[in-house]
């Protein structure tokens, strides 16, 4: 266990650092994969995950999960092998749903936008609803918040950290779309909690760092509209 932070007022104080699996590619051949949820890092993403390692270093984290879906573990890799900590996955904590069979009959445009639609399920063909996920993602996360830990790393995914955003500044998921996330990007949130391991105060203290500090001036475009407007091409 590493080392017990209080705030000021006397709560203990967790550190969450949250980052985003490094770059994939969802049309590889000139087509929409099949499963999302199998896709890998490209090379730019491997080197990524290497460069979270090396600036990370000096982290004292002891404790790293993810979702599970292949992505995920392999941006963690490195980091966890430096520390030799096992890599706990958490399947509730996967991307949001969607099916590439059911983009055929949607406007893609929207994918761009994540839930800022009412429709956005039907818009986007996704399979869960914008509420069925956030809340899926938030109770999962405040589980894990009220067990025993200091300082921990997640490697999760764009619309999940997106949706963690939300719950940190207590806004609604419709302002997902916000809150983008370049690949491999680091956050870092500050999580007070009471002796019965009740949340009293969630501070963002870091946002969407890069992995390469050389590509701190990010595209005009969200992440989100990148792989939609790739998507689009296609159709």
């Amino acid at each position: 266990m590493g080392k017990a932070h209080k705030s000021l007022d006397g709560y203990k104080r967790k550190r969450f650092y949250l980052f985003r699996h490094g770059e994939v590619d969802y049309t590889p051949q000139g087509k929409v994969v099949k499963n999302p949820d199998l896709v890998d890092l490209t090379e730019v993403g491997k080197k990524q995950a290497k460069s979270i390692d090396e600036n990370t270093k000096e982290f004292s984290i002891e404790r790293i999960i993810c979702s599970g879906l292949p992505r995920t573990l392999q941006t963690a890799e490195h980091i966890a092998s430096r520390r030799e900590i096992t890599i706990e996955c958490f399947p509730l904590l996967k991307e949001y749903e969607w099916d590439p069979d059911l983009l055929k009959d949607t406007k893609i445009e929207r994918f761009g936008y994540l839930f800022e639609d009412s429709l956005a399920k039907e818009m986007i063909g996704g399979t869960e609803d914008a509420d069925e996920f956030y809340r899926r993602i938030t109770c999962q996360l405040e589980t894990i918040i009220k067990e025993d830990w200091n300082e921990m790393a997640a490697f999760l995914h764009g619309a999940v950290n997106a949706a963690i955003m939300c719950w940190v500044n207590d806004v609604d998921i419709s302002f997902a779309s916000k809150y983008d996330q370049d690949h491999a990007a680091l956050n870092i949130i500050d999580i007070d909690v009471n002796e019965k391991g009740k949340i009293v105060r969630k501070i963002l203290k870091r946002y969407n760092i890069p992995p390469n500090l050389s590509t701190i001036d990010s595209d005009m475009r969200s992440s989100w509209e990148n792989t939609a407007s790739k998507i689009a091409n296609l159709k």
